[in-house]
């Protein structure tokens, strides 16, 4: 098998996976834009209006609102920039496994022994991804365009084109910047949990600016906001050329410099190592760390650094959205239409929206903590990690219980720290929020990282291989189920499909069905765990 073959062989389940979740995102878009906007030109112009409104307040999570009557222009607003971010995530995980994960199984060694150099190796692999990738998207905005003239609307084919040339440059600006950090940690599960926060912070700021923050230079080199200078299929719009030159310039930048971390590092080593650079004595003793010997914590402390990344970033993330609080809730109850919305649904005071927008938030990127677990977990049975333990006489039921407990445990530091950021920005505004159902609606997040972590544990029990992706397609689905049962009016079975949606509204009423149910799932996730573990040879 030639090098490129192998590089592309590395991604032919995420590609199919990442093409299918785009296609869904573009197609359910689509589809609920005539839906929602109506057929004549007066009820479009009417939502336009009011989309526009709402979409000035949702900065932080959306592009900037612009010609929202129309299917370019809401599809640019309300699909693309949430799928270039679930891209790039993508591709760190990708970047990650090309820089860190193969060198971990053995693969680099083996083909460099074979007599492949360092740069060729690591180029061939981006070569594969940037392969991988452009049929994905490719895949993506075709269904897109399909879906589009199935509901009586067309994309124009070059405006398609280059909104996939202009996308595919954002996800390898990403992929770079995995695989430059894969050259900075010893570890696959580092390096993808590093990327990610990475990923997501640049979002971030780059939402912040919209919002109006000043973030200085960063804006310039940001790849979110070289990517959003484009916007092919708006009327007037086109494709901001230096900006998309920039993109791919970041990326083929940060794969050369990758590539020559690379060549000055060596195998299983970080480029830079810290202390004085001597061999360190060998000792019989066990380590002075009294958590590396309690159950559970042991895990928690191994990862400590990294639980420390997830509280920060999302504890600003946090801050970020609360302190919109009462601006966005004032602007949404301006609009006549929004406001009758809401009152049907029974949300009108302020602890009613603070709970829609940041308790229907937080599950989602939480989601991204326990797929960043499962990626670890996939990586401990491929890497050696997991046949160490069973060597040293873990048993097998105690590795999956040990790996659930210690995601909750992070997942509730990361969630009471953030929830508490929530509730003093909020009470600074004037927003009294009622602190026990603060403390249940958090408690209840933890409900849904169970489900998410027993079907975890029960996809790397069964196929380690798929679990990351498999796990990141339930995230996606449950996504898109929360998002589009309502716009229509699918069954009310269909959304409860969602573990979002099962997840409910606790800051404001009480819905212990959809708990309970998560709770099932978590524990039946980590049955069959415990079963196909028992059973499945490690490392197959």
């Amino acid at each position: 098998m030639t090098l490129l073959r192998l590089a592309l062989r590395s991604h032919r389940t995420s590609v199919v996976v990442m093409a299918v979740i785009g296609a869904l995102g573009g197609a359910l878009n689509a589809a609920a834009f005539v839906q929602l906007a109506g057929t004549t030109a007066a009820e479009r112009a009417a939502f336009g209006r009011e989309m526009e409104l709402l979409g000035k307040q949702l900065a932080y999570l959306l592009p900037d609102p612009v010609q929202l009557d129309t299917l370019g222009g809401y599809l640019t607003w309300r699909a693309f920039g949430l799928l270039s971010l679930v891209f790039s995530i993508w591709a760190i995980l990708a970047s990650t496994g090309a820089g860190r994960g193969d060198e971990e199984k053995g693969i680099t060694e083996q083909w460099l022994a074979a007599g492949v150099s360092r740069a060729r190796w690591l180029l061939t692999r981006s070569v594969g991804f940037v392969t991988a990738a452009a049929a994905a998207l490719g895949v993506t905005f075709a269904a897109t365009a399909a879906a589009a003239a199935g509901s009586g609307e067309s994309l124009a084919l070059d405006a398609t084109v280059l909104e996939t040339i202009v996308t595919l440059g954002l996800v390898l600006s990403t992929f770079g910047v995995g695989l430059v950090v894969a050259q900075l940690v010893v570890t696959r599960r580092s390096s993808g949990a590093i990327g990610a926060v990475l990923v997501i912070a640049l979002y971030e700021l780059h939402a912040a600016a919209r919002a109006g923050m000043d973030v200085g230079v960063l804006e310039e080199v940001n790849p979110f906001a070289l990517y959003a200078r484009s916007a092919p299929f708006l009327a007037g719009g086109g494709v901001d050329a230096a900006a998309t030159v920039a993109l791919y310039a970041i990326a083929a930048a940060l794969v050369g410099l990758a590539a020559l971390a690379f060549t000055r590092r060596d195998i299983g080593a970080a480029l830079v190592r810290l202390g004085n650079g001597r061999t360190a004595r060998a000792s019989s003793r066990p380590s002075g760390d009294p958590l590396l010997r309690a159950p559970v914590l042991a895990l928690v402390d191994q990862q400590r650094w990294g639980l420390a990344g997830w509280t920060v970033a999302f504890a600003a993330f946090a801050w970020f959205l609360a302190s919109l609080a009462r601006t966005i809730v004032d602007s949404m109850l301006a609009i006549p239409t929004l406001a009758v919305y809401f009152e049907r649904l029974g949300v009108t005071a302020y602890t009613d929206f603070v709970g829609v927008l940041w308790f229907g938030t937080g599950p989602f990127v939480l989601s991204g903590l326990a797929v960043t677990q499962a990626s670890g977990w996939a990586a401990d049975d491929a890497e050696g990690r997991l046949e160490a333990q069973l060597a040293s006489g873990a048993s097998r039921p105690r590795v999956v219980l040990e790996r659930v407990a210690a995601l909750l445990v992070i997942t509730a530091v990361v969630a009471a720290v953030s929830s508490l950021v929530v509730f003093v920005t909020t009470d600074a505004l004037g927003i009294t929020l009622p602190g026990d159902r603060m403390v249940l609606a958090t408690v209840l997040e933890l409900a849904v990282i169970f489900a998410f972590a027993g079907i975890g544990s029960a996809l790397v029990g069964w196929a380690p291989r798929a679990a990351v992706l498999g796990l990141g397609t339930v995230a996606v689905v449950s996504y898109f189920l929360q998002q589009f049962s309502a716009i229509f009016a699918w069954p009310e079975w269909v959304g409860r499909l969602s573990i979002y949606q099962l997840y409910g509204t606790p800051l404001s009423k009480d819905d212990w069905i959809g708990p309970a149910t998560l709770v099932a799932v978590g524990v039946a996730g980590t049955a069959v765990a415990l079963l196909t573990m028992r059973r499945r040879d490690v490392g197959t």
